[in-house]
């Protein structure tokens, strides 16, 4: 990948389910609800160890990524909600110190809850810069989740 990630409109993709995941699948999931053609084949990170996988697309032009980023925020693959950041910085774990300031952590959330719901409940406290249900390995909640807001 190019060094300068964030001028090459990478978007970051998290709680990918394993099962019948393919590069053609995500491709698809963002054509058909994202409205946009992806510059190359996703890359999908096929970590055994962890519940979910994660990935990455990169869209060229600059309008279908912004309108990508926002439409592809959380997204279903099958009965999954999964999630799509727009890479950056300031999200980086070198940067705990700001990362510590802006989190919150969200505990006894309702079990129906996924990602939208939360994001909708918490917008009005301020603009939201990435959020998380927690996930069990089936995709259910466990009932508590994290936000990152984009100011203290």
């Amino acid at each position: 990948m190019s060094q300068q990630f964030g001028d090459q409109n990478y978007i970051y993709l998290y709680d990918l389910p394993k099962e019948e995941l393919t590069s053609q699948k995500i491709a698809s999931v963002f054509e058909n609800q994202g409205g946009c053609t992806l510059a190359n084949k996703p890359q999908i990170r096929r970590d055994f160890t962890r519940p979910f996988y994660s990935g990455i697309v990169q869209i060229k032009d600059a309008q279908q990524f912004s309108d990508a980023a926002e439409k592809m925020r959380y997204f279903q693959i099958g009965t999954t909600w999964c999630r799509a950041l727009k890479f950056d910085k300031q999200l980086l774990g070198s940067n705990k110190e700001k990362l510590h300031s802006h989190n919150v952590f969200v505990r006894t959330i309702p079990l129906d809850w996924n990602h939208p719901n939360l994001h909708t409940k918490f917008e009005k406290f301020g603009p939201i810069k990435s959020l998380k249900v927690s996930l069990n390995a089936d995709g259910s909640s466990r009932g508590y989740g994290f936000i990152c807001y984009q100011e203290e």
